[in-house]
């Protein structure tokens, strides 16, 4: 492991430490460290709106799925300047961006529709749009006597 990689790890762990992350949450039992994109999620009258920080993610690099009211959206996004030729060495002064494998899983509330998701990625965030099903109708019942049911 080189130095840089054990400030990079130290850095992952504080930024999730400090948005009330625990470190099961950034550290997976493989050992491989998974970053998480800073997130907002808002609600209007008919959908919740999830957006996601992921600057410099080709579009090709995410993954979303929706099981349920559970939302999980994977991708990677990989350190262009290793893909240079040649090589030249570099002296950081500062790192605080994160490359690599990203995961992140949301559970949303009750109520939306999973076949409506839809997914927009514009100027380095991504948008995932869930609507929200149509309140169930309240059907009135007609009570009677009792005595349609006699001679029914």
């Amino acid at each position: 492991m080189k130095p840089h990689d054990i400030d990079t790890l130290f850095l992952q762990l504080a930024g999730a430490l400090s948005r009330g992350l625990t470190p099961e949450i950034v550290f997976r039992s493989s050992g491989e460290p998974r970053w998480q994109p800073m997130t907002d999620i808002y609600e209007t009258e008919g959908e919740v709106v999830i957006k996601i920080e992921l600057a410099g993610v080709p579009k090709e690099e995410i993954s979303i799925g929706m099981d349920g009211n559970r939302l999980l959206v994977r991708g990677v996004r990989k350190d262009e300047s290793k893909s240079y030729a040649p090589q030249k060495k570099k002296n950081y002064l500062q790192m605080e961006i994160n490359y690599g494998e990203f995961e992140r899983a949301f559970l949303l509330p009750e109520g939306l529709d999973p076949q409506s998701v839809r997914a927009e990625y514009s100027l380095g965030f991504l948008r995932v749009i869930v609507k929200r099903r149509p309140p169930r109708q309240i059907v009135t019942v007609q009570v009677t006597d009792g005595e349609e049911l006699k001679n029914g």
